[in-house]
């Protein structure tokens, strides 16, 4: 994922020259999807950080109003601003909210905003080259189709649940500020997590630590997080993404995503 995205989104942004030469156009839509707690926010900011661009983050509630034409405007004074930096990244999360089906939405606003947020997205009035559009979304099945046309989203990644080595470096980041054992077994812990998202490991991390936290206070002794905390940590938190979830990701953009 990552090595896709530096080719078809950081290398034309970082060398725009090299890019036009080949035809190759920068900036323009990313769409991020899959299950819950897989990273799509923080792959979002570490592109921004990768081309030094000012970083947007909005919540689809920070652009919508129940009066008429306010939400039409947030959105263009959004893209104005962006548009005014060197290098900016505008990053929606939950995105399937601010460009729903629209022939399954009866809202007025949204018959609205939609086609507002998709004529900013193709640059009637302004190009966009300096401009990434990153969309997450946990539902892509829920978004619009003309967003998903060439021009809007161009570029859709899968974000699935970590692998093997994803998982232990998941595990070690979060235990890296914390007094860890000797006995703990990154390797171990990430072969029983198969199937975890990144959110699920990290509140293993904390059940662990609240356990010899707990007895520092109520025992009045400290110790090291040991190995036995985070397996009785594990054996608290389940995987919170089914495998028939993940299979229907997968699936989603091989047929085209549904009608």
């Amino acid at each position: 994922i990552k090595e896709a995205i530096k080719d078809k989104i950081i290398y034309p942004f970082l060398y725009p020259e090299k890019a036009k030469k080949f035809g190759i156009r920068s900036g323009g839509g990313m769409l991020l999807y899959g299950p819950p707690g897989t990273g799509k926010t923080h792959i979002a900011r570490a592109v921004a950080n990768e081309v030094q661009a000012v970083f947007f983050s909005i919540k689809p509630s920070e652009i919508m109003s129940k009066w008429v034409g306010e939400s039409e405007k947030k959105i263009a004074e959004l893209f104005r601003t962006a548009r005014a930096q060197e290098r900016a990244v505008i990053f929606i999360d939950e995105v399937e909210a601010l460009l729903p089906r629209r022939r399954d939405s009866s809202s007025t606003v949204m018959q609205r905003v939609v086609p507002q947020i998709l004529a900013e997205m193709d640059g009637i009035e302004s190009k966009n080259e300096n401009i990434l559009f990153i969309g997450a979304t946990n539902e892509p099945w829920s978004l619009d189709q003309a967003a998903l046309r060439p021009g809007r989203f161009d570029e859709k990644f899968y974000i699935p649940p970590p692998d093997f080595a994803a998982r232990r470096k998941i595990f070690e980041l979060n235990l890296k500020e914390r007094p860890v054992s000797q006995d703990v077994d990154l390797n171990e812990l990430a072969k029983l997590t198969e199937g975890y998202s990144g959110a699920d490991i990290k509140q293993i991390c904390l059940k662990a630590s609240l356990i010899p936290f707990r007895e520092s206070i109520l025992e009045g002794r400290e110790r090291e997080i040991c190995m036995r905390d985070l397996l009785e940590a594990l054996s608290k938190v389940k995987p919170s993404i089914s495998e028939k979830a993940i299979k229907k990701y997968e699936e989603w953009l091989v047929k085209g995503g549904p009608t």
